[in-house]
């Protein structure tokens, strides 16, 4: 399946879940960008996959990111 405005055919996903120092983040295609920092690996997986959620229903990225960045107080690194 593909996600909205892609074109079908292969795409590879990766691990988007990854420690720093300590800290969790997960990543975002849209601006390249690392989403956190998360207490634990299952917060950010929690997070990474209620992002994947919005953006597969067809909301805006941007609209996305401000939301979690504002309801949950994320910073972009």
């Amino acid at each position: 399946m593909s996600r909205k405005g892609e074109d079908d055919g292969t795409h590879f996903r990766s691990a988007r879940v990854e420690c720093l120092n300590g800290q969790w983040y997960f990543a975002v295609r849209e601006g390249a960008k690392l989403v956190g920092p998360f207490g634990s690996q299952k917060e950010a997986q929690d997070a990474a996959d209620s992002y994947a959620k919005d953006i597969d229903e067809g909301r805006d990225p941007l609209h996305v990111m401000s939301d979690q960045i504002v309801a949950k107080g994320f910073s972009l690194k």
